[in-house]
């Protein structure tokens, strides 16, 4: 594995580990009267949050991203995956090393794994990057409260070997 992979690895894990703060939780419920849907959260989060080109700041920090009021789709998912763990779902975070970042939430009844792009405001399409942005998937992984998880199989269409 590459430096930088390993770099990227290593950066999320422990972002991931930070997401599960109880301060930070306690902090982002703040901003809701009640625990809300995923559709929900997708929405307060575009209200709050737009997407930008431009040359930005990037932040790690979910407040601080709030604050800031912009971000991509790093930003988009690591505030979206704490807003989801402060209203008491299960989430992770999953990193495509390629280039992208998106989010899982645990889905009790299905018992499985939901895909959201926060960024994209797509629920459960986990084929989209291959079928829609023509990507060639390589290396996914989820990150939960420190914890590392290969899911590249979940994301790549049958007929596109790894």
């Amino acid at each position: 594995m590459s430096r930088i992979s390993t770099e990227s690895i290593e950066k999320y894990r422990k972002l991931s580990k930070k997401l599960t703060d109880p301060s930070l939780l306690l902090e982002l419920r703040k901003f809701f009267e009640r625990e809300y849907t995923l559709t929900e959260l997708l929405e307060w989060l575009h209200r709050k949050l737009k997407w930008s080109n431009d040359e930005i700041t990037r932040h790690n920090d979910p407040i601080k991203i709030l604050a800031y009021g912009k971000g991509r789709c790093g930003e988009f998912s690591i505030l979206f995956t704490a807003l989801c763990v402060a209203h008491n779902y299960r989430a992770r975070l999953i990193l495509d090393m390629s280039d992208h970042v998106w989010t899982e939430v645990w889905d009790e009844k299905q018992n499985r794994w939901i895909h959201v792009d926060p960024s994209e405001k797509r629920i459960d399409d986990p084929l989209m990057y291959e079928r829609d942005w023509k990507k060639c998937l390589k290396e996914i992984y989820a990150f939960e409260n420190g914890n590392l998880e290969n899911v590249t199989k979940r994301y790549k269409i049958a007929s596109n070997p790894e």
